[in-house]
């Protein structure tokens, strides 16, 4: 991948001022580039008002004949690398097993944060009575992911359609229960992390109800990871004191909630996913990302 393509242009543009543009002498810093990545652009149904960013990593090896497993990621501007990097080295050790590699997509959006949160807000939160403007999205992104993307990740890599995972944490975690309720046969693996299940009032619990009274046939075959940290009421380190927000997070339940409506899944084995709960002990909301990548890249693995 070239320096620009990983940086983005305007951080290129900065490098390009501090590095040199030959070859380094000892001691002169180069660009750092992620080995075999690459990333591209997309809109939404053509719409250039819904722009996503793509970023993609391939394994060393080749694809087996039935294809690479996909690791899709939402938030891809924070998480690619850490999975990138996490595939690459337990997926290393994986294919020495004769376990093959996997390959990992992360969405996320055109900019130099982390988080787009405006973006995220809208695409990530499934549509619910009374919510608020700019959200409520997921359908529409559920729609890109399907129609847009997978078969642009499928043109560009050989990919296995029968071990795809999909991801995602806090409102990401809430768009990955909303895809399992909704569109079951979408992916095989789902992982939703510290997922905002108070959202709306809890409205994802509606779609649960309907979920579990009609489950799909397909839903036998699927899988679901909830993970949370176990400091997920603890404020980031630096944040202020302020009562009205540990008041909401308190409100929040993210761990009971979390722990209820795993339980509640695994009681429809063996008619539903297999359900499987983790809590990342020290962990807050912030800090369990990480870890729990970490986690989704074993699942996307898993034989």
């Amino acid at each position: 991948m070239t320096r620009r393509g990983l940086l983005g242009a305007s951080a290129a543009a900065v490098a390009a001022d501090l590095m040199p543009c030959g070859p380094a002498a000892a001691g002169e810093p180069v660009a750092v580039t992620l080995p075999r990545t690459v990333q591209w652009d997309m809109t939404a149904g053509g719409d250039p008002s819904r722009p996503h960013r793509i970023f993609a990593s391939w394994p060393e090896t080749p694809p087996p004949p039935e294809g690479w497993p996909v690791l899709y990621l939402l938030d891809g501007n924070s998480v690619f690398g850490t999975a990138a990097e996490a595939m690459r080295v337990v997926g290393g050790h994986g294919a020495a097993a004769g376990i093959p590699p996997a390959l990992v997509v992360a969405i996320g959006y055109p900019t130099e944060k982390a988080f787009d949160q405006s973006r995220r807000a809208r695409d990530y939160t499934p549509p619910a009575a009374g919510a608020p403007s700019g959200t409520g999205g997921a359908d529409a992104f559920l729609d890109f992911i399907e129609g847009d993307l997978k078969p642009e990740v499928e043109r560009r890599f050989r990919v296995d359609r029968g071990r795809q995972t999909l991801f995602g944490h806090s409102y990401g975690g809430l768009f990955v229960l909303h895809a399992l309720f909704t569109r079951c046969g979408a992916f095989q693996r789902y992982v939703a992390a510290s997922p905002s299940i108070w959202w709306q009032d809890r409205a994802i619990l509606d779609e649960e109800r309907r979920f579990t009274e009609a489950l799909p046939p397909e839903a036998a075959g699927r899988s679901l990871l909830v993970t949370v940290g176990g400091n997920e009421l603890q404020a980031p380190p630096g944040e202020r004191s302020d009562p009205a927000r540990e008041e909401r997070r308190r409100k929040a339940r993210m761990e009971e909630n979390a722990r209820e409506l795993a339980e509640r899944l695994a009681a429809l084995v063996p008619r539903g996913p297999a359900v499987r709960f983790v809590t990342f002990a020290g962990e807050n909301h912030g800090s369990v990302i990480p870890a729990a990548v970490s986690r989704a890249v074993a699942v996307a693995l898993r034989r």
